[in-house]
């Protein structure tokens, strides 16, 4: 007997619906094993977005806050970091962390303040010297002497911080170097960031360091490592700010100094032996040479201020 083969054909409509955007490649895909380190998270353009399976996304957080100091000292702007998240349910016991980042303004617009900023630091160097060429290590104290004059602490920015912590702030300004730098206002991460652009356009090496002042532990705070001639040294461009004059406590300090009144991951940042270009080396220096430079256009003003406040 031979049986016919009836074939049923259906169509059908078919909808797939994703709970995340798929990353862009599998190199956007890591998996968090006992030999990542979330460092890799550090790339020189900027932190890294990407998927990180887990099957323990506790633990995972835990490590991306252990780097997020070093993250707010390296890209400037960032001011959260956000893991969303999704499980397999029954399949596996993995956990698939999306992560992405936060800015105070979109990416657009923070890069066309940055390019303002690079320019008003060129702007800035060539009104304080003229035509004046002074050694490397006189660089920091003018860049300090200029802040303190030129800039006001943005008292309502802190606030701002203070009473919403956790949240995108409405002005971005006094959090970047443009603030400081071409408004002249600015709270500690926005002058820590404009001491670094200016460091930059002098060709010193510049690092903002995340941490805290001892005497308020429940607001971050931000300042510089400058190096020179090998060694490295502490410069707070905030610390004395609201007080009147230049305010040399924070100027050029080694970690042993800088240890008593501030925090932060040692272990994250160059160790700061520095000694020899402490305010009194150049302020010797200028004392002896500061006449030339003048002659030569340089601001007798931020060489030779006022009011030095120890």
């Amino acid at each position: 007997m031979k049986k016919g083969l009836v074939q049923l054909s259906y169509d059908y409509d078919i909808t797939l619906q994703y709970q995340e955007n798929a990353p862009n490649n599998l190199e956007d895909i890591m998996v968090d094993d006992a030999s990542w380190d979330a460092k890799c998270l550090l790339e020189k353009s900027g932190p890294k977005e990407c998927a990180i399976v887990t099957d323990d996304p506790p633990a995972l957080q835990k490590k991306i806050s252990s780097i997020f100091d070093r993250m707010l000292s390296q890209y400037e702007g960032l001011c959260e970091w956000r893991i969303h998240s999704f499980s397999f349910e029954k399949m596996s016991t993995d956990t698939v962390c999306f992560l992405t980042y936060e800015y105070v303004l979109p990416p657009t617009h923070l890069r066309q303040l940055q390019s303002k900023t690079k320019f008003a630091a060129k702007t800035i160097w060539n009104n304080i010297l003229g035509h004046a060429k002074v050694p490397q290590f006189v660089k920091p104290f003018l860049a300090l002497s200029y802040l303190s004059q030129e800039c006001v602490y943005d008292q309502r920015a802190y606030d701002e911080v203070g009473d919403r912590p956790n949240e995108i702030p409405s002005d971005a300004a006094p959090h970047l170097a443009y603030g400081p730098l071409v408004e002249k206002r600015g709270i500690c991460g926005g002058l820590a960031w404009a001491f670094k652009r200016l460091m930059d356009e002098a060709n010193i090496e510049c690092i903002c360091v995340s941490g805290y002042l001892k005497k308020d532990l429940h607001m971050g705070h931000m300042w510089d490592l400058v190096k020179l001639d090998g060694q490295y040294y502490h410069v707070d461009p905030t610390w004395g700010i609201q007080d009147p004059g230049v305010f040399i406590g924070g100027l050029m300090q080694p970690d042993s100094f800088m240890r008593n009144t501030h925090i932060w991951e040692e272990d994250h940042y160059p160790r700061a032996r520095g000694m020899r270009f402490q305010y009194d080396f150049v302020e010797d220096y200028l004392v002896q040479n500061g006449g030339d430079f003048l002659d030569d256009g340089a601001v007798e003003s931020y060489m030779f201020p006022d009011d030095i406040a120890e």
